[in-house]
């Protein structure tokens, strides 16, 4: 009886132990993040979305995007956590010029770590495809339209300069 004791004992030692090795590591971590539309044009907001969780729980998370590959432009916006879904949301306004928009997401658990998920240093991107430009479309119209123009007033000029009959007969 004495043996069974001792293992149980010593079982009842190792649990902590085998515990500790399954949880799960402390810090912030986040899955692969999703962005929709897949392949916005110059109107689209674009929605980002990431898993993120940590043992702690989440306190906030952040999105940084910039437009000039972070030479001069880095903004941040705060995302919406669910923390039920543990899903963060972020909206990246529309890029009217077209362009390409980098961007990785920070976070903060509640024991104040930070985790930062920059896709291995090369970030997230997308690109966003230039205005379709009316230009053309419009200068012709305008043409048309002075042709028009010029064509009326030359036939009013013409009308106005035309010799008219004598109405005496002479």
């Amino acid at each position: 009886m004495s043996k069974r004791i001792a293992f149980a004992l010593s079982f009842m030692l190792l649990l902590p132990m085998i515990a500790t090795v399954a949880a799960p590591p402390p810090g912030v971590h986040f899955s692969a993040p999703g962005m929709s539309p897949s392949s916005p044009g110059p109107n689209d907001q674009v929605t980002v979305t990431v898993t993120v969780t940590a043992n702690a729980g989440i306190q906030n998370v952040t999105v940084h995007y910039t437009t000039d590959n972070w030479k001069t432009t880095n903004t941040t916006i705060l995302a919406s956590y669910n923390s039920t879904s543990q899903q963060a949301t972020a909206h990246i306004p529309p890029q009217y010029n077209g362009g390409h928009v980098g961007y990785y997401f920070q976070a903060f658990d509640n024991n104040n770590n930070v985790g930062t998920d920059t896709n291995g240093g090369n970030y997230f991107s997308y690109a966003v495809s230039a205005p379709t430009s009316n230009a053309t479309t419009s200068m012709w119209i305008e043409i048309a339209i002075v042709l028009v123009v010029v064509g009326a007033a030359v036939s009013i000029g013409f009308y106005s300069l035309r010799q008219k009959p004598n109405p005496t007969g002479q």
